[in-house]
């Protein structure tokens, strides 16, 4: 009896389940498509997959919507939030039922500040789909934004229940101890964070500001290296780095961090932040140029104001400083380190009339 050739075998088992030129160019839009926001597949690219997608199955609401929502996700992903809107309501009004739109929906809303339409969407994820996690780690997310740190702890407490290598829901529960100033469950939290998910930047980081609330600053920093050396591209990881060295006194190295978080985005705190270790150096001018810098980015920081008066009361320009003190005092009425260093000046001037 003639034995099949084994090359023959597999070119038939080959030519059996080959999909048809169609059929692949639909497997690979369905997968960038679905692509999450760390793959290598840009947002444009997960978009144009999720148009070809939706284009094909017109009339397939269930189809169109998953489609949706994931071209929803990647524009929110790309700061294109009216797109974001529109796909993912589109897909809630095809399928009413599709927890995932109102989970991305609650993310959306959240991104934008507009919490009780967040915690709305978010619950209503929970209530269609029960059993996942990312659901309830979403709403916990809100609930932290709303400060209701314990109540966003028993959501996460059930993420972790339903999926225990839920690094994201670690990660997100630590934060919400560290809000709760339980700073050493905190650190827990991150470290299984970072067991399930070594490259988590912001589980670092996480861990990196509840060891500097533990006075652990050489634990922080090298946290915080991590975080930048994972994520180079976050100014937030530069200035908290910055931060760390200035409270021990390394005002050199806390300004090289100030400058690369500035010349990524320039922010009036992290300018304010550059002024402080200035004038910790005694440099006021150069202290006085980064205030002046900020206070034009951020008209209404309270900080550029006191901390610019601290500058001029250094060069014994007290009329200026308390010029300064005074406006802390109009954007923040409660600003007790501004109502006293005014105080200060207004008697150091009264003196020298005298």
């Amino acid at each position: 009896m003639r034995r099949t050739p084994p090359s023959r075998l597999v070119l038939c088992l080959l030519a059996a389940f080959a999909a048809s030129p169609a059929g692949a160019q639909g497997d690979a839009n369905a997968t960038v498509c679905a692509a999450e926001d760390d793959s290598a597949f840009s947002p444009e690219q997960r978009m144009a997959a999720c148009d070809a997608l939706i284009k094909a199955a017109r009339n397939a609401p269930k189809e169109v919507a998953e489609a949706l929502v994931n071209r929803g996700r990647a524009a929110w992903y790309a700061d294109k939030t009216k797109r974001a809107f529109a796909d993912l309501d589109r897909a809630i009004a095809l399928d009413p039922n599709n927890a995932r739109a109102f989970r991305e929906r609650s993310n959306a809303y959240r991104s934008i500040g507009k919490l009780d339409r967040a915690l709305a969407d978010a619950s209503e994820a929970v209530r269609l789909d029960p059993r996942d996690a990312k659901a309830f780690d979403n709403r916990g997310d809100v609930f932290v934004d709303k400060g209701k740190y314990d109540r966003a702890i028993q959501d996460y407490d059930e993420a972790l229940r339903l999926d225990p290598k839920l690094s994201l829901a670690f990660r997100d529960r630590g934060a919400a101890y560290y809000f709760n100033k339980d700073y050493e469950r905190a650190i827990k939290d991150d470290d299984e964070a970072i067991k399930l998910d070594p490259r988590s930047d912001r589980a670092y980081s996480n861990r990196g500001a509840a060891y500097k609330k533990l006075g652990r600053n050489a634990q922080a920093i090298a946290d915080e290296s991590e975080a930048i050396k994972l994520e180079p591209s976050e100014p937030v990881y530069f200035d908290n780095r910055g931060l760390s060295y200035a409270e021990e006194g390394e005002y050199d190295r806390a300004i090289i961090d100030y400058n690369e978080a500035i010349r990524i985005s320039p922010r009036a705190n992290f300018l304010t932040n550059r002024g402080n270790a200035y004038q910790a150096k005694g440099d006021l001018s150069r202290a006085i140029a980064d205030y002046d810098r900020a206070i034009q980015l951020n008209p209404a920081f309270a900080d550029a104001y006191n901390n610019r008066g601290a500058a001029f009361r250094g060069k014994g320009d007290l009329d200026r400083a308390i010029a300064d003190y005074r406006a802390a005092l109009r954007i923040d009425p409660r600003y007790q380190t501004a109502a006293e260093n005014l105080a200060a000046v207004q008697a150091l001037r009264k003196r020298a009339v005298k």
